[in-house]
Parts: structure tokens; C-alpha cells; sequence
């Protein structure tokens, strides 16, 4: 594959996938910043990961498991999160841009739901972004190597342990 392909390859990932990379980053941290920082090792793993394409993937799931075992690897690299590096404003756009206009009280609720999803661990983190993508969960299952079954189980845990975070989090603000 010659370089052209390999960028012709990434900028069409780009238009068609983008949420993706921003929604990863966003779902495994929490401060805008560091987003900007995962994202850009995502895309980065993105490019890298044309060359080792395998001819009968499905683009969309490849990129999903690409950028779920980047934002696993950052999480594991502890030492990188005290570093202050501003390589935010390229990606601020985009991770901005992701997403739709957003009535003031659903920004709310979409913080609250993304705090929540923050106090999970890593591994619940990739199901509920994929389940909150939309994947069937056979495709769940294909993307994080797993059965479909034990998705279904593993899902049905995490759903509860978000559901009873938003409550605590609802009972919070009511008090205030």
C-alpha cells in the first residue's frame, strides 16, 4: 500500500467515522484536554492500522476495536496523565463539532451520563460506548473478542451500575 492509499484510506475514515475516534475519547476522559490528547493518539493509531487492514473487515468495527485498545493502553500508562501537553486546539473542533446542538438541560444530562460512565472500569466502558453506539451484541461480542452471551450478561450489570450512578447524581442535584 503506498502512502497516498494509506491517507486517501484515513480521510475517508475520517468523514464517514469520526464519532467514533471522539466518542472513545470522550467516554475514557473526562477533562477536555486530555480528550483532545487520546483522540489524537487514536487517529494516530487509526493511520497506523491501515497498513494491517484485513481484507474482509468491517471498517466500522476495526476502528471501533483500534480505538478502544488505544484508550485501554492510555488508561495503562499512568505516568502520561500528569503531563500538561497543549495539543488540544486542533482536536477541540472536532471533539466539539461531534456533536449536535444540544438543549442546555440535555448537555446536562449527557455530562451527567458521561460522569457516570467515568466511575466504570475500562473494560464496562467499551461495552456501554459500543452498546450506546448502537452495535448489535454480536457485533459487541466480535469487536471486544467475547460472546455474544456474555455480552448481554456483562451489559445487563453495567446498565445497572449506571443506572443507580444517574440516581445518586439526580438525588444529588435535587438537593442542592
Amino acid at each position: 500500500m503506498t502512502r497516498q492509499e494509506q491517507d486517501t484510506q484515513f480521510a475517508e475514515w475520517m468523514r464517514e467515522h469520526s464519532s467514533i475516534a471522539v466518542r472513545t475519547a470522550r467516554t475514557f476522559e473526562f477533562d477536555v484536554a486530555a480528550q483532545a490528547d487520546l483522540l489524537q493518539e487514536i487517529l494516530l493509531a487509526w493511520w497506523q492500522s491501515i497498513r494491517n487492514l484485513p481484507d474482509s473487515v468491517n471498517a466500522r468495527q476495526w476502528l471501533y476495536r483500534v480505538s478502544l485498545n488505544t484508550a485501554l493502553t492510555w488508561q495503562r500508562r499512568e505516568s502520561r496523565r500528569g503531563q500538561v501537553i497543549d495539543r488540544a486546539a486542533p482536536f477541540a473542533q472536532l471533539i466539539n463539532s461531534a456533536a449536535q446542538p444540544v438543549d442546555p438541560v440535555d448537555r446536562d444530562a449527557i455530562n451527567d451520563l458521561y460522569r457516570a460512565i467515568h466511575q466504570l472500569r475500562p473494560a464496562e466502558r467499551a461495552l456501554i460506548l459500543l452498546h450506546l453506539d448502537g452495535l448489535s451484541y454480536g457485533e459487541i461480542a466480535e469487536t471486544l473478542g467475547t460472546t455474544a452471551n456474555a455480552v448481554g450478561s456483562r451489559l445487563t450489570r453495567t446498565r445497572d451500575t449506571l443506572a443507580k450512578s444517574l440516581k445518586e447524581t439526580l438525588h444529588h442535584h435535587e438537593r442542592i
